[in-house]
């Protein structure tokens, strides 16, 4: 497993257009839930991560238009691609401990996902993790229509923990 994690950390520090290919085929069966979905890393940066939400029959709702949970999901994906940009696979063990969605407007489109990992202060992060052994990072990922019409915030909280100190069976 950490040589897939060691894989991984260098196809997201280095998000040329092949290396997204690659990461996207090896998420489908890494993060097997997502899958059905079709989401596509679009931009892996230090500036923002963008997540597509593909407008598509399985994603909908009774209503016809996106689902709620895949605009939830989309928003979980994007908060920890964020983080796993700052801080790599390999070094740390990501969970997610809370997760609350505000709807603004029903997405009838394609959506994308954006969190910006400027949220994370790294100093901030490594001074909780010496103090603590874990730190607690909140982020916020707009979801939105691909012509710029905000349909949802979510709010994602992750508690990030070093490798070694996971207890393990």
């Amino acid at each position: 497993m950490k040589k897939l994690f060691k894989v991984l950390d260098k196809l997201i520090e280095n998000p040329s257009r092949l290396n997204l290919g690659l990461l996207n085929n090896i998420l489908k069966f890494g993060i097997p839930f997502n899958a059905p979905h079709g989401f596509t890393i679009k931009k892996l940066s230090d500036e923002e991560v963008i997540i597509s939400l593909p407008n598509k029959k399985l994603n909908h709702n009774h209503l016809g238009g996106v689902h709620a949970c895949a605009m939830a999901t989309v928003g979980e994906y994007c908060a920890g691609m964020s983080l796993l940009r700052n801080f790599g696979i390999s070094r740390y063990r990501l969970i997610l401990s809370e997760l609350n969605v505000k709807y603004t407007y029903q997405g009838r489109v394609e959506l994308e996902g954006i969190c910006y990992p400027t949220q994370i202060n790294q100093d901030t992060v490594q001074q909780g993790l010496e103090m603590e052994g874990k730190y607690f990072q909140e982020l916020k990922t707009v979801i939105r229509e691909v012509n710029g019409q905000e349909v949802a915030v979510v709010t994602t909280l992750w508690q990030l923990k070093p490798w070694e100190q996971v207890k393990t069976k």
